[in-house]
């Protein structure tokens, strides 16, 4: 057998929280609190499922030293499926001084500067060392190498560079979703198992790698291991749509997205486009109230879908021609809201002046000029 195959993934932010999740359910909160070890346990079962070698763990394990012991405790209780199904945990990036505290997971320790070096015996065993980066490898092995802060052109025929990041590698570039070597190197970022919160959006996991060694290929196929996904999605509206369709537009984009994956969703809607107003539809393009109309008609928590947010594009509009009282009522709510926001700033001598406060832009202005227009 000339095939090595191993699990990369990066920081796995053990005892991190998943935030941006305080507008949502019971079932959701739930899912998020123990989230993070959810897909650091999707990580091992898929190390396993895949029949690797090795599961590489680059960067730290947690984002504070303080957790880190009881990271390691947790660990220590799940690694030991690594162990019974032959897959070996490789941690990289901790330097040496550290590396007493992380033996109790019985793995190898690769420092900033070392590289492992993988081959198969005559015998068809699986044998490694780890080496200096600097020393050349052995000849037809695999490097697997911790990225310094220097880039430097491995020493190896074939060389896998892992550079540590809470974002994947893009794999635009890629063909059918799986990245190849160039010159027998291939440098990659796994990014961590799971997001932490909406300001990182997209898909989270790990890179599946299989380096054959007589063909001196290397191949790297992105897996998602996340357990709740944030995205923002777009929606761009044909011309002129009735607003009264706009509901039900959104209910079902988002059972879509739910149906999608086995993880939750977490959407933030984007609509882009121009709307027909009629006088029953006026409530309904309300942000709030539309998020509350699609969260009671989705069933979210069944379809795998949440949406946290709707907001207009700064280029969308409203044809209200014939309603201009709702032109007229948003103008008004829109005014109460800023009383109120103003009012709570101010002290309570104060609260009690007649008309618009000084200094609460240029919303009164513009609005009275539009209520002129419309009477």
């Amino acid at each position: 057998m000339s095939t090595i195959r191993f699990l990369h993934t990066d920081h796995l932010r053990l005892a991190s929280p998943v935030a941006g999740l305080s507008d949502s359910p019971d079932w959701l909160r739930k899912v998020a609190s123990s989230a993070v070890r959810t897909a650091v346990v999707n990580v091992m079962e898929a190390a396993i499922a895949g029949r690797c070698q090795f599961l590489v763990v680059a960067g730290r394990l947690t984002e504070s030293d303080q957790d880190l012991d009881l990271a390691l405790a947790w660990l220590m209780s799940h690694a030991a499926s690594l162990r019974e199904h032959g897959v070996r945990l490789v941690l990289a990036g901790y330097p040496e001084s550290e590396h007493s505290a992380l033996r109790c997971l019985d793995a190898i320790l690769l420092a900033p500067g070392q590289r492992l070096d993988v081959w198969n015996s005559a015998s068809g065993t699986t044998e490694w060392t780890v080496n200096s980066r600097l020393v050349p490898a052995r000849s037809g092995a695999l490097g697997i190498e911790f990225a310094g802060a220097e880039s430097v052109r491995p020493l190896s025929d074939l060389a896998y560079v892992v550079v540590p990041s809470t974002l994947p590698s893009s794999m635009a570039d890629s063909f059918d979703g799986v990245a190849v070597a160039h010159d027998r190197h291939l440098r990659m970022s796994a990014g961590s198992p799971q997001s932490l919160g909406p300001v990182e959006r997209g898909h989270f996991g790990c890179q599946m790698v299989e380096a054959d060694l007589h063909r001196q290929a290397i191949t790297s196929r992105f897996c998602s291991t996340d357990v709740i996904r944030f995205s923002q999605e777009l929606i761009s509206l044909p011309a002129g749509m009735p607003a009264s369709q706009l509901c039900e537009m959104l209910c079902e984009r988002s059972r879509t997205i739910g149906t999608s994956g086995r993880c939750t969703t977490v959407v933030e809607w984007v609509i882009d486009g121009h709307l027909s107003m009629t006088s029953a539809a006026a409530k309904s393009l309300c942000e709030i109230d539309l998020l509350r109309d699609i969260r009671v008609g989705l069933n979210a928590g069944h379809s795998g879908a949440w949406p946290c947010r709707i907001r207009f594009s700064d280029s969308s509009s409203v044809d209200v021609a014939g309603h201009h009282s709702a032109v007229a009522n948003e103008f008004s709510a829109v005014v109460r809201e800023r009383l109120k926001r103003e009012s709570s700033r101010r002290s309570m001598a104060e609260s009690h002046v007649i008309g618009l406060p000084l200094g609460c832009g240029s919303e009164a202005a513009v609005g009275l000029d539009l209520l002129r227009r419309v009477a």
